[in-house]
Formats: structure tokens, C-alpha cells, sequence
């Protein structure tokens, strides 16, 4: 076949929630864009459903000493929160996941992930500014202690800026913008539709939005602004000369660009590969059931901590989705994990009254050996840029990531560079 579209300056693979911000980004500071998708329409991938909790404080790198342990603990347990089969296959990956789990390594990578999504959290406020329909919502959000230990655990080493925690001036439920620890009392004021529990943190600055939304708005913006996306596009290969990448071959013809995005989710992995970047990726299941409910219904998302089981209040669902699973059958839907998601919102939210089960989904985060994304610019290939890996953080982390790709592209800046993100990592590893 020969050359199917008239040449871009950008051609972005993948329109997830990361490609699609890409996109969205780059087009909006004047780039022509072209976005080759596989699926049919938006939300194909893991993009099609997702917690929606824009929690920066939530944000770590998959790799920490506490999810080695979990893993290796919770091996042989079906219903457990994160799950690891023991899948030969996987061994090599989670040799590399483990030796990369230090604590310090934990600490620095967690701070600049955080760092990262408190300015995409600015990001998705400001795209809800500009008219973009994400459903972004400025709800707050909750990190909720069903048993005293965990919360009395949180309490001894909490510090929330204002003195002693649940005491003094506090007033529940002021947005006051602070991060606060609440006691049970204060907690059930704040979300009458709590059943017991023993407190909870509270942080106003969070929001939520819609996955397909913010995918669908994205797009259109970057629409509006010139790109052209193109659905039903497989890509078989990127076609690579001496260093550059020259083009890129899928079931609809060549597409050609000067600069060549991947965000293809686990595809990444073969893609990279295929022209000499190393990306090892596994998919990381995570599980979604969305409620028709009525009774008393909670206003504010909250993270059930000793479950791991987060609960979003939409319009017209609540979803529940939690649990991580590692090295499965990716076309599985273990139903005793998704009925201990749904023990979970029953314990939480007791006078929930569910009508019906709207769906129940599970998708495939991809994940990186060493636990946090892909996001820069290959040495190898010099005009390669590729934003994958981002586990369960690519909606909240989709804004900064097209930003930050953006204005390394267009404005040379040097956002691409940085070694922790770098995609020639695995290859000097």
C-alpha cells in the first residue's frame, strides 16, 4: 500500500487517555496531528473504564517494598487486593519489579509522580475551564478507615498542618483546601452513607471525571484544532531507516510524520521493540462494577484502604474497582474478586439499595518492570517519543504527559530527557 495520509508534523499511536491529551496538547500549540487508533471508537482499552479519582495523592510507583511483600504474600490468594500468579513467564519481569523496589528509590519516585499529578490535577480543572465536557468534578476525596488499626497507624504519624487531627477550629466538611484526618464522628458527618468506620483522611483538593469523557473531549479539542484521528487502525509495524523512524505501516496504509508518538498501551511493548527500544510491559488486570443504586448514595469518591476498593459516584452509576492482578489470563473475570469488590461497597456503603449491575469489566493496565511510566524521547531513534506504562495513573497523569510531550517537541524544552522516565532505560539495563 502506499502513503495513505498527507505528512504530519506528529503521528500519535494509541487514542487513549494518554494519546488522546497528546494529541489534544500538541494540536492546541498548532502541531498537525494524525492519531491512528485500533479500536472502533473511543474507550477500546483500559481507557474504557476507569476509577475517574484524580487523587494525586494516591500516585506511586507500582514498585514499593510494601507491593513485593503483598505480591509474594497474596500469591495463592484469589480474592486478595494484588495478586500475583505464579506464571514462570512472569518471572524475569518481577525479578526486575523486586530489584527495583528499595525504599529509597520508593520515596524519590513517589515524590515526583505526586509532583507530576498535582499539576495534571491543575491540568484537568483547567480543561473543564476551557468548555472540555471530561466530567471533571471538584468533589474532594477520602481515604477511609474501616478498622481502628489502620487508623490509629495513620493517626500516630499523620501531621495535617492544623494541630491535632479531628480537633481544634476544623468544622467537617469545609473545603478549606487542607489535606485533614477526621475522626468516626466527623467522618459520618461529612458522608452520611458511610456505615462504621473508624475515620478517615480527607482531601478537598480532589476531583473526579469521566474515562470515556475525558477521552472523548480531548479528542475533539485536538479535532478542533486540526488533528485527524483515524479508528480501525491497526498498526503492524514502525518502519525504521538507520536511526530515524520513516514511517508507519498499518492494515490502512503508510502514515508518515517528522516526530512519531507511542501510546499504545501494552501494543508498546512489541512496537519499541520491533525498532530496537526495549519495553517490557505487563498487563496488570484491574476490575470495574458499575451500580444502578438509590438509598443513601455518597457524594464524594473514597478509597476503602484496607480493601483497596475505591468507590465513584457518577450521575448515573456508582462504580466500585479495585484489585491488581498480575500474570493472569487477560480474558478472565474472576468472580471472587468481583464479589469482594462488591463485599467491599456493601461493608462501606451499607444503605446502598442496588437496582441492577450496569456491567462488569476488567481491563489491562500496562505496567513497566520497574514500575513507573514511559515518558520521553529514545536516543536511539531520535524523533521517537513514548508515553506508555502508566499503570493505573494514565488518566490522572494523561494532561501532564501530553503537556509535557508537547512542549519538548514543539518548544524544545527539555521534558523528554528525564532518566527515570527515559524509554532507553530498559535497553542499558
Amino acid at each position: 500500500m502506499g502513503t495513505n495520509n498527507s505528512h504530519a508534523d506528529v503521528v500519535i499511536i494509541g487514542a487513549g487517555a494518554v494519546g488522546a491529551a497528546t494529541a489534544c496538547e500538541l494540536a492546541r500549540r498548532g502541531a498537525s496531528v494524525t492519531v491512528l487508533e485500533a479500536g472502533d471508537a473511543v474507550g477500546n482499552g483500559c481507557s474504557y473504564a476507569n476509577a475517574g479519582l484524580l487523587a494525586p495523592s494516591h500516585v506511586e510507583p507500582l514498585t514499593t517494598p510494601a507491593n513485593v511483600l503483598d505480591g509474594l504474600r497474596y500469591m495463592f490468594a484469589p480474592d486478595s487486593p494484588f495478586h500475583v500468579h505464579p506464571n514462570p513467564k512472569l518471572l524475569p519481569w518481577f525479578l526486575q519489579f523486586a530489584a527495583a523496589s528499595t525504599p529509597r528509590r520508593a520515596r524519590a519516585m513517589t515524590a515526583r509522580l505526586q509532583e507530576l499529578a498535582e499539576h495534571s490535577l491543575q491540568l484537568h480543572a483547567a480543561y473543564a475551564d476551557d468548555g472540555m465536557d471530561t466530567g471533571y468534578r471538584h468533589s474532594g476525596s477520602m481515604d477511609v478507615f474501616l478498622t481502628e488499626q489502620h487508623y490509629e497507624q495513620t493517626r500516630e504519624t499523620f501531621d495535617d498542618g492544623a494541630g491535632a487531627p479531628g480537633g481544634g477550629t476544623h468544622q467537617p466538611g469545609a473545603d478549606s483546601g487542607q489535606t485533614r484526618l477526621l475522626t468516626a464522628d466527623e467522618t459520618r458527618t461529612l458522608e452520611p452513607a458511610l456505615g462504621t468506620v473508624a475515620g478517615a483522611i480527607h482531601r478537598p483538593a480532589e476531583a473526579i471525571c469521566g474515562s470515556q469523557e475525558f477521552v472523548a473531549a480531548t479528542l475533539k479539542t485536538a479535532e478542533q484544532h486540526g488533528a485527524t484521528i483515524h479508528w480501525g487502525t491497526h498498526v503492524r509495524q514502525l518502519d525504521a531507516g538507520a536511526t530515524r523512524i520513516t514511517g508507519v505501516s498499518t492494515n490502512r496504509g503508510r502514515f508518515t510524520g517528522d516526530e512519531y508518538v507511542v501510546a499504545a498501551g501494552l501494543e508498546s511493548d512489541r512496537l519499541c521493540g520491533n525498532v530496537g527500544v526495549r519495553m517490557p510491559l505487563q498487563g496488570a488486570k484491574g476490575y470495574v462494577v458499575d451500580l444502578e443504586v438509590t438509598g443513601e448514595v455518597p457524594e464524594i469518591p473514597m478509597l476503602f484502604k484496607e480493601l483497596k476498593v475505591v468507590a465513584t459516584p457518577y450521575p448515573d452509576r456508582l462504580r466500585l474497582s479495585g484489585t491488581l492482578e498480575l500474570g493472569g489470563d487477560p480474558r478472565e473475570l474472576n468472580q471472587r474478586r468481583i464479589q469482594a469488590i462488591r463485599d467491599a461497597g456493601d461493608r462501606g456503603l451499607p444503605r446502598l439499595n442496588i437496582s441492577r449491575t450496569i456491567q462488569t469489566w476488567a481491563g489491562q493496565r500496562p505496567c513497566t518492570s520497574d514500575g513507573v511510566p514511559v515518558i520521553g524521547r529514545s536516543t536511539k531513534r531520535p524523533n521517537l517519543t513514548v508515553t506508555a506504562g502508566h499503570g493505573m495513573w494514565g488518566l490522572t497523569l494523561g494532561p501532564v504527559t501530553g503537556e509535557l510531550v508537547a512542549r519538548g517537541l514543539l518548544e524544545a524544552a527539555p521534558t523528554l530527557h528525564e532518566a527515570a522516565f527515559s524509554p532507553d532505560r530498559f535497553s542499558r539495563s
